[in-house]
């Protein structure tokens, strides 16, 4: 194996390690001897890829940071309509939230160390632009309301949705969130969706 592929494999059983730490222990909890430890390398090969636990975190956030774009591009090939691929793009990020240790740890790292306060900003800008770009597609189609600002709309979603989150977490760990999600999209879809739009919609997970 050269050597580019074993740093590679390195650096990615690190992000596993640093991610299964964080998820037990949390991030202030979590030290980088237990990352080490965990991943099986010394720390001097962690100082090769990571300068500290802040730039693992980092590294962890950015990791997924795509995923909202990929999720998005996926959900858009079933022609399902923009509108109906914006609420199933909410049900598959709560999905995995629950699955993927990666995205529910990234999404833990944002809500609790204030370290990440800048990469939160620019996760919630790329967030914004997907459900922005979701929007003007719908209103292209005519599916929308004539009277939605996109820009507001568009920031207005990302902000139910990590509301709905932080009520979920705080109240059953998350584990209502579908059912919570499936209640707001019944709530808001009628102030955003023209009527003949709306009856063909589904407020469920797939």
């Amino acid at each position: 194996m050269t050597r580019s592929p074993q740093a590679a494999r390195t650096r990615r059983n690190l992000l596993l390690a640093a991610a299964e730490v964080f998820d037990r222990d949390g991030f202030a909890g979590a030290n980088l001897r237990t990352v080490c430890a965990r991943a099986r390398v010394t720390k001097g090969a962690l100082y090769c890829h990571f300068r500290s636990k802040e730039a693992l975190g980092v590294a962890i956030i950015e990791h997924q940071s795509l995923l909202w774009h990929e999720l998005r591009d996926e959900l858009l090939k079933r022609e399902l309509g923009a509108v109906q691929t914006l609420i199933d793009l909410s049900f598959e990020f709560a999905r995995r939230l629950e699955s993927d240790l990666m995205v529910r740890v990234s999404n833990r790292l944002l809500r609790e160390a204030a370290f990440f306060d800048l990469v939160a900003s620019a996760q919630f800008v790329g967030w914004i632009s997907v459900v922005s770009d979701l929007l003007s597609q719908a209103r292209a189609c005519g599916e929308l309301l004539d009277e939605v600002n996109l820009r507001y709309a568009a920031e207005q979603v990302v902000a139910e949705f990590l509301g709905v989150q932080m009520m979920s977490q705080a109240l059953t760990g998350q584990h209502d969130l579908t059912s919570r999600l499936r209640r707001h999209w019944r709530t808001w879809a009628p102030l955003l969706v023209a009527p003949e739009t709306l009856p063909g919609l589904r407020f469920d997970p797939e």
